[in-house]
């Protein structure tokens, strides 16, 4: 080699990973500068019962991104996880109540999501209505449901008549190891690894990044887009109904309106953590990230004594300040 010949900087390589990776550590140091700036202002949020409480908040954010991160990434977006949350707890309380043996009913709840992710997914690819609209309606048809079915009342698990199965499912969502770490954050980590590992190191994981890169070029490439768009609305709906089990096993009820409006703060989470809302890009590790981001957002401005609507402003003011600037890279990228 000739001594003309320039040394690539050091930088370079350091910053040589996928966009998914490079957000996920932007977004990983604004989750520690947060987590600085609150313990400073106020020092009870690194209470060890603060943060488990933080924790228990992470925990919806995340299983609900997880769904939502498969389809963001295939290039579609769920906007009836929050119902399809709260159509599952109602059915697994129902079914508790009637006397069903517990496992019995969870995967009956867990089935019941994989349906309406079909539902949503046939909507979407068999029907041809855009994603935005078919999930609008598939919201208010599932919400609709929720409320039909409980008469727009919560129905609490204290009503089931076997006591050792109410106190079995109150530690799904409310348990906790002898050390303080909730079971539900156990469950969360575990799903997430298992889904991060289908995603990254798969076949059906691969054609959803083609799908949501290129629809076209994925089909064309011999990839049935219908069928691997419609495998991530399923696990959306899966994702949606192990979080509809968890808080309705957390708060011992069922709410009809439970999950409303969670749907888009989950959303929220995993772009903000550096799924790209434009399909293609992205990775669970974002969403959890994301999912910390917006917990200890939302704990952090509780304590400071900031109002829940003045915590709706700074968190959408966030969301389009990502949005912008993920819109930004793509048009360079082009």
């Amino acid at each position: 080699m000739s001594e003309t010949t320039e040394k690539k900087p050091k930088l370079a390589y350091i910053l040589r990973f996928g966009p998914s990776t490079r957000k996920a550590i932007f977004s990983g140091i604004a989750l520690i500068l947060l987590f600085i700036v609150f313990s400073v202002m106020k020092p009870t949020f690194i209470s060890s019962g603060n943060l488990i409480n933080v924790a228990q908040q992470v925990v919806t954010y995340a299983i609900l991104g997880y769904g939502l991160t498969f389809c963001l990434v295939c290039g579609g977006t769920d906007l009836s996880a929050g119902a399809s949350m709260a159509l599952s707890g109602i059915l697994v309380t129902t079914l508790l109540i009637k006397g069903f043996p517990i496992w019995v009913c969870i995967l009956l709840a867990l089935a019941f999501g994989i349906m309406m992710g079909i539902i949503n997914g046939f909507t979407i690819e068999v029907l041809g209505v855009v994603p935005f609209i078919a999930t609008l309606g598939t919201q208010w048809v599932f919400r609709g449901l929720a409320n039909v079915l409980v008469e727009g009342k919560p129905i609490y698990t204290n009503t089931i008549p076997n006591k050792g199965i109410q106190e079995a499912f109150y530690m799904i969502g409310g348990g906790r190891l002898p050390n303080g770490v909730p079971y539900s954050v156990i469950i969360t980590v575990v799903y997430g690894i298992i889904l991060a590992f289908l995603l990254a190191k798969t076949r059906i994981g691969r054609q959803i990044y083609a799908c949501g890169s290129n629809l076209e070029a994925a089909k064309l490439s011999g990839i049935n887009a219908v069928g691997t768009r419609m495998f991530a609305y399923c696990v959306s709906g899966f994702s949606a109904a192990i979080a509809g089990i968890i808080v309705t096993s957390r708060i011992s009820s069922a709410q009809p309106m439970a999950g409303q409006g969670l749907e888009l703060e989950a959303i929220a989470a995993a772009v903000i953590g550096g799924v790209s809302n434009s399909g293609g890009q992205g990775a669970i590790v974002n969403t959890i990230i994301g999912a910390l981001i917006m917990g200890v957002l939302r704990n952090g401005l509780n304590l400071l004594g900031v109002s829940s609507f003045w915590q709706q402003i700074v968190v959408g003011i966030i969301l389009v300040g990502v949005i912008a600037l993920d819109v930004r890279r793509n048009k360079k990228a082009k």
